[in-house]
């Protein structure tokens, strides 16, 4: 955005207020140049904000389309997904936006209006290795617990079902289910 009118707070007219994109509430120069600063500020923090937030869409979504297209057994549950989001992002995201200013805030070029690069490092860079590093340790864990990768594809129904009360795992041993009833 480009100023092309500053009016005066208290010496200024109405019409002049009116028609300028800036007006100075202390008829002061300098509160130009804190202004830009402090906008600068809220621009950095609600970016860095917004970034945090959306990297953690990769790897919450990703569960959900395995379940789906590979049929394995759910990664993460909706209830975990909600746990997450609310109780462990809420607020890191809320604390970035209360920063200080960088060293070198005001020596930087006016930002550049394309948020393309914002949202290709949160989902193509961060949230891709976020969502990679969840896999591996999906796959270790239940490959530790018997369930080795190449027997987890298809498998989601029998894991599932109620009816099944038997599972082998890759050693071919039953994991049994234990349904417990009280009254």
């Amino acid at each position: 955005m480009t100023v092309q009118g500053v009016a005066m707070g208290i010496a200024g007219s109405d019409v002049s207020k009116q028609a300028a994109d800036m007006i100075l509430l202390d008829d002061n120069f300098a509160s130009i140049v804190t202004g830009v600063e402090e906008g600068r500020l809220i621009f950095d923090n609600l970016k860095k904000s917004i970034a945090y937030t959306l990297t953690s869409n990769i790897p919450e979504i990703s569960p959900f389309l395995l379940f789906i297209l590979a049929d394995v057994p759910l990664p993460l549950g909706t209830v975990t997904i909600l746990c997450i989001d609310l109780g462990t992002d809420m607020v890191p995201a809320i604390s970035l936006a209360y920063e200080k200013a960088e060293s070198d805030i005001m020596k930087r070029k006016p930002r550049n209006q394309d948020g393309k690069t914002l949202i290709s490092i949160a989902y193509g860079q961060i949230g891709m290795m976020q969502a990679a590093a969840g896999f591996f340790t999906y796959f270790v864990i239940m490959a530790e617990n018997g369930f080795w990768p190449s027997t987890l594809f298809g498998i989601r129904k029998s894991w599932d079902s109620k009816a099944v009360n038997d599972l082998p795992d890759t050693y071919g041993q039953e994991w049994v289910r234990i349904t417990i009833f009280m009254k």
